[in-house]
């Protein structure tokens, strides 16, 4: 099933559903948003079909247009205007406009779906990967309270030096502590620099992207959060590169989207030991 919304900016997007059959619990069925839906949406049905899960809806937001992946759309719902040069004087690296997506998605799509679906509104996960994993990062920092959980997998934190990584250091995480995040990253992620500009090659993109890459900066993000008393897993898949990552990352954020909040304590004490 597919809709069409449109953001407050006249930006047309195309939204999934997947319904479950059957009736609802009496709190609704938990449910999960899907950024990305054109790398995301076939691995979370895979997801969905291999745990046999019919208990859960999916709004999956991608954008309304033909075609496949648009890296420009990506950089523009995804990130935020950078702060050091781009490599390109040209706007499409420049990064984009997160905060009026993320307006889109707290201000509008979420109180039209919480009204038109059975679905539960204290059990919503926000998942993404790679550049929208970076997002669900900022999500989490600029409205903590909008989500129960948080999947970033993947995540770019590359993006613009790091950035979120120094202002994460510096911000207050009190109202995200109710929160629960899991931060996934493939093994092999560690050395390619995905998503980097086509003109950076060789010694230049370990310029561009920092000494630290993928696996160390979901580390790093990780134990930041470890540190203020925020609930987050870290999950290396072993042997998944940033692109075959996707099927056991989409796997993962619905195994954590419904598991209940005593697994994933014992989860993070097992993981931490």
């Amino acid at each position: 099933m597919q809709e069409r919304m449109t953001s407050a900016g006249q930006r047309d997007y195309a939204i999934r559903l997947h319904l479950p059959q059957g009736h609802p619990p009496g709190s609704g069925h938990p449910l999960v948003w899907l950024l990305d839906t054109p790398t995301t949406w076939a691995p979370m049905q895979q997801a969905l079909h291999g745990q046999g899960e019919d208990g859960v809806v999916v709004i999956g937001i991608g954008w309304d247009q033909d075609g496949g992946v648009d890296q420009d759309l990506r950089r523009r719902d995804f990130t935020r205007p950078a702060r050091r040069p781009a490599p390109r004087e040209t706007a499409d690296h420049e990064g984009g406009d997160a905060d009026a997506f993320l307006e889109f998605l707290t201000g509008t799509l979420q109180p039209h779906y919480l009204d038109a679906l059975p679905v539960d509104p204290a059990r919503q996960t926000l998942v993404g990967h790679s550049l929208s994993g970076l997002f669900v990062l900022h999500a989490l920092m600029a409205r903590p309270g909008s989500f129960q959980r948080y999947v970033a997998a993947s995540p770019s934190i590359w993006w613009d030096g790091a950035r979120i990584l120094g202002e994460a250091e510096q911000a207050d995480w009190t109202a995200a502590r109710p929160a629960r995040i899991l931060v996934s990253v493939g093994s092999e992620e560690q050395v390619a620099g995905p998503e980097k500009p086509p003109e950076i090659e060789g010694d230049a993109a370990a310029a561009l992207l920092g000494a630290q890459h993928m696996v160390d900066n979901a580390g790093a993000f990780a134990d930041l959060l470890r540190a203020r008393n925020v609930a987050v897993e870290l999950r290396v898949l072993e042997g998944e590169t940033h692109t075959s990552v996707i099927p056991p990352a989409m796997a993962a954020a619905l195994d954590f989207a419904l598991a209940d909040d005593e697994g994933l304590s014992r989860r993070r004490t097992s993981a931490s030991g």
